[in-house]
């Protein structure tokens, strides 16, 4: 709330420099207090109907994108009567309540959506779905591939709805559980009795919520069911939304009118994250999975960030699959045992995989050049100091660099143990994070091994 507040006073100063005193004193002298922070809204509280409506209707927009201007991120600001905030703390009582009755994951709503490039169009058109009631998207149709945060959107949006009138009728399905529900429907003598059971259930919906309608490809007669029921609700003015892992075009086997209904409203897609959204969506998991984020360094999570750039999914998955080995085995939370907990999930490289099959042998004699020992040395059993510690970059950069199983590097250094393997990776990062000369080392041999 205190941060709401900033942001409110730094707006307001920008503003004050654009106004004249006056006009900007008459409108915003009494208003400085911050109701509550939902879903990227900062409600502010205003004196009266009129100062609301004179907010609203000249200086709204300006607000916004100032707002947005200092923080980056999408934010908005929404003003909100004294006698209507008192009515929304009573509403709110009642939501925390019933939240987890909800058809929808309680933990999939705006504030919970970390936005980027990739997805910042998708949150903003959901935002506007959620809180107009002008149906101006009807329907909002979402698209992308798998685990991007298509259905949080569509569920966020039943949330939103929901924490403002918890009277909504929000109707939640996926295609095929719709599928499902028409066959059982059907497929009894009393057709006609359940049949109308079946259109009750979706036509009596305020907000109806289909997640994967490509499932829907090919089902004639289901096509034909919600084609129905899409008309019915659109002609009431009521809000549709669809999620699906591709665009109408792409979608084959469906009726074309149906296709067509689709591209009524507006159609956005969420693309794959980059990588600052990746790590933000780390550290924002992160908070959730252990009580000191600061615990886990930063690089670690760069190196998740780095290897699974497809699917936010399985990028969280990877990440408290993480957390949980070192957690369970008390174990620090260090580069090596993302490693180790993720190998089985990290793309191996081996030399007999790679196209590059000799980068081993790359790494190995720029290690021997630098050092001026012999390769030979490097794959010994000589615990000579030097030795060693040539041997132990050089496992640390294959490792850094190209990522092969601990288990082939080992039988490419003198058939070394797991252990071994794992033992030198650890030494290497330590020392790289506490010796000038050992990151000095490091830094030059990755330059020169790019290079190559």
């Amino acid at each position: 709330m205190e941060d709401s507040l900033k942001l409110w006073q730094q707006t307001l100063l920008t503003l004050k420099n654009e106004l004249d005193e006056t006009d900007f004193l008459e409108l915003f002298a009494d208003v400085n207090e911050v109701f509550k922070t939902e879903n990227n809204l900062i409600f502010i509280i205003v004196p009266n109907a009129l100062v609301k409506f004179r907010i609203e209707k000249f200086y709204l927009e300006k607000l916004n994108r100032i707002c947005a201007s200092i923080t980056k991120t999408p934010c908005r600001f929404k003003f909100i009567l004294k006698e209507d905030a008192v009515e929304q703390e009573k509403v709110s009582i009642t939501t925390k309540d019933t939240i987890n009755k909800r058809p929808l994951k309680a933990e999939y709503t705006f504030d919970n959506f970390e936005t980027g490039e990739s997805n910042r169009f998708a949150f903003l058109s959901a935002m506007k779905v959620a809180e107009t009631h002008d149906k101006i998207y009807n329907p909002l149709y979402i698209f992308g591939d798998v685990g991007l945060g298509k259905t949080h959107l569509m569920m966020a949006i039943g949330h939103y709805i929901l924490d403002n009138d918890p009277n909504t009728n929000v109707v939640y399905t996926t295609a095929q559980e719709f599928t499902e529900d028409y066959f059982i429907h059907t497929s009894t003598k009393k057709g006609k009795e359940n049949i109308e059971a079946f259109y009750q259930k979706y036509r009596r919906a305020d907000v109806l919520l289909v997640d994967d309608i490509q499932f829907l490809e090919g089902k004639q007669a289901t096509q034909e069911e919600f084609f129905k029921v899409f008309e019915t609700l659109h002609g009431l003015n009521k809000q549709i939304v669809i999620t699906s892992d591709r665009s109408t075009t792409e979608l084959k086997n469906m009726m074309v009118r149906l296709k067509s209904r689709f591209n009524w409203g507006l159609s956005v897609d969420i693309k794959v994250p980059d990588k600052p959204l990746r790590m933000n969506i780390l550290k924002r998991k992160l908070s959730f999975l252990i009580e000191n984020p600061s615990d886990v360094p930063t690089n670690v999570l760069d190196i998740i960030a780095d290897y699974f750039t497809n699917n936010i999914r399985d990028l969280e998955g990877a990440l408290r699959r993480y957390i949980t080995y070192c957690v369970s085995l008390n174990i620090p939370f260090t580069v090596e045992n993302v490693y180790v907990a993720l190998e089985r999930f990290l793309p191996e490289r081996d030399a007999d995989k790679s196209t590059n099959n000799g980068y081993f042998d790359l790494v190995k004699k720029e290690v021997a050049a630098y050092y001026q020992v012999q390769i030979s040395d490097l794959e010994s059993a000589t615990r000579k100091q030097h030795i060693t510690y040539a041997r132990q970059m050089a496992i640390y950069l294959i490792k850094n660099i190209y990522n092969p199983s601990l288990k082939s590097i080992g039988e490419r250094f003198g058939n070394r143990d797991h252990a071994t393997v794992s033992h030198s990776v650890d030494k290497i990062e330590a020392l790289i994070k506490s010796n000038n000369l050992v990151k000095c080392d490091f830094d030059i041999l990755f330059k020169k091994i790019k290079n190559n």
